[in-house]
């Protein structure tokens, strides 16, 4: 196992923290100056800490164009060299995860309602990114890395599901069917849910999953059967996914605040296998500890993400099929510039967000993008969100090809 240095965080350095060690320091070597008031006063100690030599923007508010007068990077790892990583998580990623970054906003009354027609456009997107995810292994809001060293039980579970229902026939779908109403019932029992919407505690007194990836997964998965489930049309799926509405939301809750209070977003995103000690989970470090922060980011951005996507369907569903105006459980911060998401490698997306501004952005502030930011700028999941909210009229008008909406997909 490589060495690497200690970063000296106190009270507890990030490595001890995250291992569940013991963490002490032997005592600091006496000055050779001692500051004292008076004869009666202790002395003062010098700092033994090491400074960290880290510039950090807490996110960029929209995409500009970089000039050379303008041009400010999203966020610069000065970094001493590789010996010296990791670096405090809590710090180097606090641009991406500090609190106020998860901060859930609702839409303003003002906001403008959608009509049927751009509500199952939207759905019918939802769909295609479905199909992708199980074609190519990725989507909008599943990261290609996401579960590269670890794919939870349940998110098998879900994409073999997914991947039975996008090849179903008319010969074959009550079969597919079964397959999803039993899936998604063992999830929720496995996450001690043993009717909608009560959960019961397991008998070591806290309810699975506990590791911040589980969470994301188990949530990820049951949008999957939910998506599945409300808009098929079967009328036995649809009425137990809608009992599955408000378990949905309760973990989604319980995700964004799992996520407010992990020091290292990464960890669990990194390692094969996870093991639990007294102050959370554990492993073995790696050289992937290099791509740390990478992983911090692809975790935090993988959730919110998922926080819209998850909120929408149901959402819409309960709009379409219930009539009214349903309580919507607000929109949250996300990435909007392209190639973010895309970066194949940690370095490539360093260089990237060191270079541009990445766009994190409140959901309910977007509509900024459409004066401050070219349409080549902007990822799609941002032009889909922008879509939805802001109608087809708009994006036409900022000059995105309407076909980027009309791609042939699932019938809902």
């Amino acid at each position: 196992m490589a060495k690497r240095r200690c970063g000296k965080q106190t009270p507890h350095c990030l490595r001890c923290r995250t291992r569940g060690i013991q963490c002490s320091y032997p005592p600091p070597k006496p000055a050779r100056f001692v500051l004292c008031r008076n004869d009666d006063g202790p002395p003062v100690e010098p700092d033994v800490t090491p400074p960290i030599n880290l510039q950090l923007c807490a996110y960029s508010p929209g995409l500009q164009a970089s000039t050379a007068e303008n041009a400010r990077p999203s966020f610069v790892l000065d970094l001493p060299g590789h010996s010296s990583r990791p670096v405090d998580e809590q710090l180097a990623s606090s641009w991406f995860s500090s609190l106020e970054t998860w901060e859930i906003v609702r839409p303003s009354a003002s906001q403008k309602l959608l009509t049927i027609p751009e509500m199952r456009a939207y759905l019918r997107k939802i769909h295609r990114w479905m199909s992708d995810w199980v074609e190519k292994g990725s989507n909008p809001f599943i990261h290609a890395r996401l579960y590269g060293n670890r794919f939870p039980r349940c998110i098998q579970d879900a994409y073999a599901s997914l991947s039975c229902y996008l090849h179903k026939t008319p010969a074959n779908e009550q079969a597919v069917f079964h397959i999803i109403e039993d899936r998604a019932k063992q999830l929720l029992a496995d996450n001690g849910v043993h009717s909608a919407g009560s959960p019961r505690e397991s008998k070591n007194g806290r309810l699975s999953p506990v590791d911040l990836l589980e969470h994301v997964a188990r949530v990820q998965a049951l949008l999957i059967y939910q998506t599945m489930g409300l808009y098929d049309g079967n009328i036995r799926l649809r009425s137990l996914s809608e009992t599955y509405i408000p378990v949905l939301e309760g973990w989604m809750l319980e995700m964004v605040q799992h996520a407010k209070h992990t020091v290292c977003l990464g960890e669990s995103v990194i390692s094969p296998v996870t093991e639990q000690t007294a102050v959370g989970p554990s492993r073995f470090f790696s050289t992937l500890d290099e791509d740390l922060l990478w992983y911090s980011w692809i975790a935090a951005e993988s959730m919110r993400r998922t926080w819209v996507i998850g909120s929408s369907i149901q959402v819409m569903f309960l709009a379409l099929h219930q009539g009214g105006i349903p309580p919507c459980q607000g929109g949250m911060m996300f990435t909007t510039r392209q190639g973010v998401w895309e970066a194949q490698s940690a370095v490539l997306w360093e260089k990237l967000c060191s270079e541009v501004h990445v766009g994190l952005m409140q959901m309910a502030d977007i509509h900024r993008l459409f004066t401050e930011a070219a349409p080549e700028d902007v990822n799609d999941f941002t032009k889909v969100i922008l879509e939805v909210i802001h109608g087809t009229d708009r994006i036409k008008r900022w000059g995105v090809q309407i076909d980027f909406f009309d791609e042939p997909c699932l019938e809902i």
